[in-house]
């Protein structure tokens, strides 16, 4: 009968007879991996989800914001809107009456001494007038002082014909004057250059 002694030391014994199990210590390796990958991703998703839903509640409190907003600028849009339409009756009564009104009183201030005026009749920007004087020089001076107000843009050639009344002879006439834009009167006011052609023309 045979015996087999070991006589290493007791601990190298024991040590060479529990083996080592390598896929133990990998799946334990994997297992703690995953639980510290899951739990940082799952930190990380708390405060992200967080933050997403802080700047969501920005982002709605936002829009109300801006949805308030555009109320009131639909608001005041509207009401700009019809101011610009009362401008713009208030700015065409203006050029359909207001150059009237100027060239009547122009017409105040040119008709001489020896001139008197039977009708006066402006429609579309242009003043039909008719009347009597005693000359056609007087009628060429009335011609002429209309022509030279800012108001009149133009003055048609006056047609005459010799008349008799109770009074003694007589010119009658007719003439057209055409009345400008109440904006080309305003800038020709404004212009500095307007005084120096009225003087050339004198």
């Amino acid at each position: 009968m045979r015996v087999k002694l070991d006589l290493r030391p007791r601990d190298y014994i024991d040590t060479e007879k529990t083996p080592v199990h390598f896929g133990r210590i990998a799946a334990l390796v994997i297992v703690l991996l995953f639980v510290g990958v899951s739990s940082a991703t799952f930190i990380y998703g708390f405060f992200l989800s967080r933050s997403l839903r802080s700047e969501r509640v920005q982002l709605e409190s936002y829009i109300e914001r801006m949805q308030e907003q555009g109320t009131r600028m639909n608001v005041e849009l509207k009401r700009l809107q019809t101011q610009v339409k009362d401008y713009g009756k208030a700015l065409l009564i203006l050029q359909q009456e207001l150059p009237s009104i100027e060239f009547l009183s122009v017409l105040e201030k040119a008709l001489p001494g020896g001139v008197w005026l039977e009708k006066v009749d402006i429609s579309a920007g242009i003043a039909a007038l008719s009347g009597f004087a005693f000359t056609e020089n007087d009628v060429v001076s009335f011609g002429r002082a209309l022509s030279e107000a800012s108001v009149i843009e133009s003055v048609g050639f006056p047609v005459t014909s010799r008349i008799r009344q109770d009074g003694g002879a007589s010119v009658r006439f007719s003439l057209d004057c055409r009345i400008r834009d109440i904006m080309s009167i305003g800038s020709r006011i404004d212009s500095p250059e307007v005084p120096m052609q009225k003087e050339a023309s004198r």
